[in-house]
C-alpha cells in the first residue's frame, strides 16, 4: 500500500484545502494510505474528518517551526517509503526539517505551488530547494514567474500539473431564462466567481454598454464585499444597462448555472495561475472569452475552443462577445472543441494520472 502525508496549514477552508480534500479522497479510493497534518482548526479538521483518515494536529507556524517538525518526524520516521506532500513553502520547510530529524532517506518530499509569485533566493530557501524531490506548478506562467528571480532550484525537478474540477455524474441546468425572464432570442453570457476589481468586472460592464443593442443578457454569479457590490450596481445604473445585467449572487453548486449559459467570460486583470472557471464552462461544452494574461491562455486557444482578449480592453472584449452573440454556429463549434479539450487534457482524471505517475516514479527511486 502506498503511503502519503498531506500538509495543510491555513486557518480556514479555501481552495487549497479543497484541492487536498479531493486528491486525498481519490487517492484513498485508489488504495493509498493517506494521512493529514494540519493546524488544530475545527473548520478544517471537521471537513477532513468526512474522509475518515488519520489527522495529526500541529501548530505549523512557519519557516522555523522546529517543534512541529519534530512531532512530524516521530510519525513519518518508520514509513518505508512514503510521500510527504506540502502545498506551500512554509510547510515544505517543516517537512524538510522532519525528514532530516528522523533520518529516513526513503521519504520523498513534494510541493505543489498554487500561486503565481517569484521565487526567493535566500540562503534558507536555497537549502530548501535542494531538499525538494519535486516542485509542481499549476501553469507554465507560474513556473516562469518563479524562475524570473533565478532561484537555485533544479528545473529538472519541476513540472506542470494543472488544477482541475471534479464533475458530478449529471448536471441539470437550473432554468435561467425562467428564473430571470430572459427571452429565447437573448444570448446568455456569464461570469462566475468572486466579485472583485481584479476580475475585470468594470471592463466587462463597459463592454456590455458598447453592445447594448445586441440581444445579450449578462449574468454575474458570485459575491464580493458590500462596498464593491454597491459600486457594481452604481456602475450598471451609470451605464444604463440595468436591463442587460443580472446580479444572481452566490450560487452553489455553480455548474447547473454554467450549463444554462451560452458562453463564459473571465476578464481578469491579474495573472492567475490556473483559473478554474474557464474549465467549468469548457466541461459543459461552452466557449469562453478570457483575457490572455494568465495561465488560462495555456489551455484556451483563440479560435479553437474560445476567444482571447487583452485585459482592460473593453472594445476588444465587446467585439469578442459580439462574435459569439451573432454566430450560433461559432458558439457551437468552439463549445464542442472546448469540451473535447477539457476531457482530453484538463479533466480531473488527467490531473490525477499525472500525480499518480509522479508518486510512482519518486517511490521507485526511494
Amino acid at each position: 500500500m502506498k503511503k502519503v502525508f498531506h500538509i495543510v496549514s491555513n486557518k480556514e477552508w479555501g481552495g487549497g484545502e479543497q484541492y487536498v480534500y479531493d486528491l486525498a479522497q481519490r487517492q484513498m479510493a485508489d488504495g493509498y494510505s493517506v494521512e493529514l497534518f494540519c493546524r488544530p482548526v475545527k473548520a478544517v479538521i471537521s471537513k477532513f474528518e468526512e474522509l475518515n483518515l488519520p489527522i495529526h494536529p500541529l501548530s505549523l507556524k512557519g519557516t522555523l517551526d522546529l517543534s512541529s517538525a519534530w512531532k512530524m518526524s516521530t510519525i513519518i520516521r518508520l514509513q518505508d517509503p512514503c510521500i510527504v506532500h506540502a502545498h506551500n513553502f512554509k510547510d515544505a520547510f517543516t517537512a524538510a526539517y522532519a525528514r532530516k530529524m528522523c533520518g529516513n532517506d526513503r521519504i520523498r518530499l513534494i510541493m505543489s505551488r498554487h500561486l503565481t509569485r517569484t521565487g526567493k533566493d535566500t540562503t534558507l530557501y536555497r537549502w530548501l530547494y535542494k531538499q525538494l524531490d519535486w516542485l509542481s506548478f499549476d501553469s507554465e506562467i507560474a513556473r516562469n514567474e518563479f524562475y524570473s528571480t533565478q532561484p537555485n532550484m533544479d528545473r529538472q525537478k519541476t513540472g506542470i500539473i494543472r488544477t482541475s474540477i471534479i464533475l458530478p455524474d449529471k448536471v441539470t441546468p437550473v432554468g435561467l431564462r425562467q428564473m430571470y425572464g430572459i427571452a429565447d432570442n437573448e444570448v446568455i453570457g456569464m461570469f462566475h466567481g468572486r466579485l472583485d476589481p481584479e476580475k475585470g468586472l468594470d471592463t466587462l460592464l463597459e463592454a456590455v454598454s458598447l453592445i447594448r443593442q445586441k440581444p445579450l443578457r449578462l449574468v454575474l454569479v458570485g459575491r464580493g464585499s458590500d462596498e464593491y457590490t454597491a459600486h457594481l450596481k452604481d456602475r450598471i445604473a451609470e451605464l444604463d444597462i440595468q436591463e442587460k445585467v443580472v446580479l444572481a449572487g452566490f450560487c452553489h453548486p455553480v455548474l447547473p448555472y454554467v450549463a444554462d449559459a451560452d458562453f463564459g467570460i473571465l476578464a481578469s486583470t491579474v495573472r492567475e495561475g490556473c483559473p478554474l472557471s474557464p474549465q467549468e464552462y469548457m466541461s459543459q461544452g461552452k466557449p469562453v472569452v478570457v483575457t490572455d494574461n494568465g495561465g488560462q491562455r495555456e489551455y484556451v486557444i483563440d479560435g479553437r475552443n474560445g476567444l482571447l482578449v487583452s485585459p482592460g480592453n473593453a472594445p476588444m472584449l465587446a467585439e469578442a462577445m459580439m462574435r459569439l452573440i451573432d454566430h450560433d454556429d461559432l458558439r457551437r463549434q468552439l463549445g464542442q472543441q472546448a469540451q473535447a479539450d477539457f476531457n482530453d487534457t484538463l479533466s480531473y482524471d488527467h490531473l490525477y494520472s499525472q500525480i499518480h505517475s509522479l508518486y510512482d516514479r519518486l517511490s521507485t527511486s526511494a
